[in-house]
């Protein structure tokens, strides 16, 4: 038996790096997929010779990025537990963590729905733009709120795809998501000229089309009677269940709440500090955001590989498992800060031709060519936690970076301008970091010792 094991998992190191891509690479296509959506919306808006539905466009697309990332908890703990089940080879319980998740997703994007002319006042009266991009801002969150329940159900989908490793396939959905939203957006506001309201139908119909789109494939994984099944089934229903998985989504939603935050605030802090800086920082962060999104989807493949090891209750494919995505997501992140090193003046200058912004921005262009290496172990112990479930961790984590945020600008800004806001932001990213490290060995412990490499 232990023979049989220690054969197994030989094959399954063999194979590591195979395993590693297949989820990863997929991901990572998704993620940077994923960002067309607001810029086919800003090329079309743009395009119609006036400032007003731009700036409300600004507003409406801001608020509904980050009600994507707020509520990304429900991609990934169900990622975590779906990847766990996978490892036991418990299939029905991986329909019904699935089922649960899903019934959360559509409960909250219901009462989003419900919620959202609250929130649609609450929202435009923050920003407080002009008369007219108030009006395009509200007449683009009113039609784009009702998708919510399509958002929060494909995250659970798109959870239960990467959870059982089968990244491909997620990834084809955000093509057909993107590939119609682009359709119908130039469709409904280049063609038909609905301006504000096009793009946000077009988003709307797009994101409905996904979510059926993922509800389809996944009852052909699944099979709708299991799912029936499933859902009959008196203890499917028990509230400790949902609790365990709404506990994991609570803890999660605290870390990304202090994540957003901390991000607020370098807006923030950078207004302060002149238009010019502020420029300048809001193209650098373009930079942060797409070595994010290589980061991340190599996150994606920790999270299944270590939740898979987890659930077997394998420690030594734990530890290997995390220390062979860290060596990747290490190579991953400096090639971005090669990148940013060696080309990083000329991507800036892309983004713009004004002279004091430019100048401004290359100024920090070195902080911002190490944040990959920096930062991308707080995402990659993110990826670790997420797949073992262990989420309070992560909220001790960002809460101890957000505090050290706050207080190394208060002390580097004044002295320092830009350039310790900067410092700063980074630091936010290495306590994270440290905090989980510090917490990894006491993870890795309870986990069962099942084989020996």
């Amino acid at each position: 038996m232990v023979d049989g094991l220690v054969l197994i998992q030989s094959k399954l190191k063999r194979d590591a790096n195979r395993r590693i891509w297949r989820v990863a690479g997929p991901a990572m296509l998704a993620n940077i997929s994923g960002a067309l959506v607001s810029i086919v919306d800003i090329w079309a808006i743009g395009h119609l010779g006036s400032e007003a539905p731009l700036a409300g466009l600004a507003v409406g697309a801001f608020f509904m990025i980050n009600l994507y990332v707020l509520f990304s908890f429900l991609y990934m703990s169900t990622v975590g537990f779906v990847a766990q089940s996978f490892g036991l080879g418990l299939r029905r319980k991986i329909i019904e963590v699935t089922m649960r998740a899903a019934v959360m997703a559509a409960g909250l994007g219901l009462l989003f729905v419900l919620l959202s002319p609250v929130i649609r006042e609450v929202t435009v009266r923050v920003w407080n733009p002009s008369p007219e991009a108030a009006e395009a801002a509200s007449t683009y969150l009113r039609i784009r709120m009702l998708s919510a329940p399509a958002i929060f159900v494909s995250m659970t989908a798109k959870g239960f795809l990467i959870g059982t490793q089968r990244a491909r396939i997620s990834l084809c959905l955000d093509l057909f998501l993107n590939a119609l939203n682009t359709l119908l957006t130039v469709t409904f506001v280049m063609g038909l000229g609905w301006g504000v309201a096009g793009a946000a139908t077009g988003n709307l119909i797009a994101e409905w089309g996904a979510a059926v789109a993922a509800v389809v494939w996944l009852g052909y994984l699944i099979r709708p009677a299991r799912v029936m099944a499933t859902v009959r089934r008196v203890g499917f229903w028990r509230v400790g269940l949902f609790r365990e998985q709404a506990s994991v989504n609570t803890f999660l939603f605290m870390r990304t709440l202090f994540v957003q935050t901390v991000f607020a605030m370098m807006s923030v802090s950078g207004a302060r500090l002149g238009d010019e800086v502020l420029a300048a920082n809001h193209v650098l962060l373009q930079l942060v955001f797409v070595a994010t999104l290589a980061i991340v989807g190599m996150s994606s493949a920790t999270q299944t590989l270590v939740g898979e090891a987890k659930g077997a209750g394998n420690r030594a494919l734990f530890h290997f498992w995390s220390a062979r995505t860290a060596l990747w997501s290490f190579v991953v992140a400096m090639a971005m800060t090669l990148a940013y090193g060696i080309g990083g003046g000329a991507i800036i200058a892309a983004f713009t031709n004004v002279e004091g912004v430019r100048a401004a921005a290359d100024q920090q262009l070195h902080l911002v060519a190490l944040w990959p290496v920096l930062a991308v172990w707080s995402y990659q112990l993110d990826g670790i936690f997420i797949g073992a479930t262990s989420a309070k961790p992560m909220v001790w984590g960002a809460g101890a970076g957000a505090s050290v945020f706050v207080v190394a600008q208060w002390l580097l800004v004044p002295p320092l301008g830009n350039e310790g806001l900067w410092i700063a932001f980074i630091l936010f990213f290495i306590v994270r970091g440290l905090v989980l490290a510090a917490c990894y060995a006491r993870l890795a412990n309870k986990i069962a010792l099942v084989a020996r490499a």
